[in-house]
């Protein structure tokens, strides 16, 4: 009996040393917590970000202290500005830097702004300056030289790949950085002889932002191309009324990349029906990311880079943006959520051959299916991952597989807007109109002359450029049930001597499998090109 006594009072004893140790540790992880957090006592670092500068400013001049920065007094950036090109305003230096996943820029006025080059690296102390908005812009001022050093240089920075959808969505996210926009078209389109000098709208979308060149900048009068992907710094700017203005100012000539030449306005055009569409995968079997491809037909001999097209889908799901629940003032040209765009500007076709635009994994029925690279592909993009030739945001799916219609287009050169006409175009899907013409407008999607739809009402010569205004009522159902690999081929007759359809397009959904050949899509039920 003493013995069990005795052991059942060291078990107690053990089990009270045991809730003592669980409660020293608790006790001792509250301390260094409360230690970490106690900015008084521990140790602050004197360097912040550009970001947390940015975020003192709440519309008024603010003297930056290192109160206000809970103790730090500096920034670390890499110079994005080039004074070597003069496309950069005098005693101006424009750093940014990245932390948290975050790149924000901010502009200094600093003294021998010169002597700063793209590349540099910079530790600045910014205590005792000033942080305002100078004609837009955030810009700290009153720094002295002595106030800056060059720790390193020769630093390469990339521009954030964006549109101008996202810029003008959140400007302040991009303001004093280095961005970049792909396939943006000058509007008007220019010449042969027009040149960079001067502010050029550049159309990304439905939106559209300003290419500024100083007078002075070494590239000033370099050729102007009328495509391109445009780099360089984003200023926001204030006109006289206060209304915001958004440019890019490139840093030197080699920030334009990808151009295209304007169009010399006596060389060849395609004419009516240079291209027709006959056919399109927008449901592969399995996942459709970067497996969705469309058909084409030459009518005639096209060199895309002497004359270039373009290729756009539309998505007009409720949720689509911009302009979600309701149909796309910039028509084709929305991007975003809403329209994909996909540059033709190299490689040969022939009168009859048939030709492929579409995702990057040129297969022909969704993963490990055939590959058909041999067939005659013009354009490619993994578009899961990459942005559209101009606009169109990536994603999983450019095609819908349900619900309201989708579209495929395509144009006669790259710098398509909202007034531009296909010289094609084809409607599948449902039947609800409210994401797809707005009569009140009128807005929405442009039709040509075609098989199925007129610009103008044939009997009452009303006009109806839109889908699904006036008699433009023709749309391809979606096939149901979903996922069974369809091939949708649109089967006609067409005279290439008169450019007229002598039958109309109708449709077959052709079941493919994981082993189809590029010939069952070429062959039989295909459209017909006749003379």
């Amino acid at each position: 009996m003493a013995k069990t006594l005795k052991s059942f009072i060291i078990k107690i004893n053990i089990m009270k040393l045991k809730y003592l140790i669980i409660l020293l540790f608790a006790s001792s992880f509250v301390l260094s917590a409360c230690e970490k957090h106690d900015f008084a006592a521990g140790v602050v670092s004197s360097i912040t970000s550009v970001e947390d500068v940015r975020d003192l400013y709440k519309g008024t001049e603010v003297t930056i202290t290192s109160e206000s920065l809970l103790g730090a007094e500096k920034i670390r950036g890499v110079v994005i500005s080039n004074p070597d090109s003069a496309n950069i305003a005098s005693g101006l230096v424009v750093i940014q830097n990245t932390t948290r996943n975050k790149t924000r820029g901010i502009i200094l006025a600093v003294e021998n702004a010169n002597t700063y080059k793209m590349g540099d690296s910079l530790l600045v102390n910014i205590s005792g300056g000033k942080l305002n908005k100078v004609n837009g812009s955030m810009q700290i001022t009153g720094l002295k030289e002595a106030n800056i050093t060059k720790t390193s240089s020769g630093s390469i920075i990339q521009p954030q790949s964006t549109s101008t959808f996202n810029i003008n969505a959140k400007p302040g996210d991009y303001e004093s950085t280095l961005v970049q926009i792909k396939g943006g078209t000058v509007n008007p389109p220019p010449t042969p002889t027009s040149v960079f000098n001067g502010e050029k709208s550049i159309i990304n979308g439905a939106d559209s932002i300003i290419l500024h060149t100083e007078t002075a900048a070494s590239f000033a009068n370099a050729q102007l191309p009328a495509t391109a992907d445009f780099a360089g710094i984003l200023f926001v700017k204030q006109d006289a009324n206060s209304n915001t203005i958004l440019q890019i100012w490139p840093r030197t000539e080699a920030d334009i990349t990808n151009r295209i030449a304007p169009t010399d306005p006596n060389g060849p055009k395609l004419g009516k029906f240079p291209v027709i569409i006959t056919g399109f995968v927008n449901d592969a079997k399995g996942a459709d990311g970067n497996y969705e491809y469309f058909q084409f037909r030459a009518t005639r001999d096209i060199d895309f880079e002497k004359t270039p097209m373009a290729v756009v889908t539309c998505t007009n799901a409720g949720s689509a943006a911009p302009y979600a629940g309701t149909a796309p003032e910039g028509g084709w040209a929305t991007g975003g959520g809403r329209s994909y765009k996909f540059n033709l500007t190299s490689g040969k076709v022939l009168k009859g051959e048939y030709f492929y635009v579409g995702g990057g994994s040129k297969r022909i029925n969704g993963p490990n299916s055939t590959l058909i690279s041999d067939a005659k592909w013009i354009t490619a993009i993994n578009y899961v991952t990459i942005d559209g030739d101009g606009f169109g945001s990536k994603s999983s799916g450019l095609l819908p597989n349900s619900g309201n219609a989708g579209g495929i287009s395509i144009f006669e050169g790259t710098n398509v807007t909202e007034t531009s006409i296909p010289v094609d175009v084809v409607f599948f899907g449902g039947t609800g109109k409210t994401t797809m013409f707005n009569e009140t407008g009128p807005f929405g999607y442009r039709v040509t002359d075609s098989d199925h739809y007129t610009i103008t009402d044939p009997a009452t010569k009303v006009d109806q450029p839109f889908f699904y205004q006036g008699t433009n009522q023709y749309v391809i159902p979606h096939k149901t049930p979903a996922d069974l690999g369809i091939f949708v081929k649109l089967g006609g007759v067409f005279d290439a001597k008169t450019k007229t359809w002598t039958t109309a397009r109708g449709y077959e959904f052709y079941e493919m499998t994981q082993t189809s050949a590029i010939s069952e899509i070429e062959t039989t039920g295909a459209t017909t090109i006749n003379n």
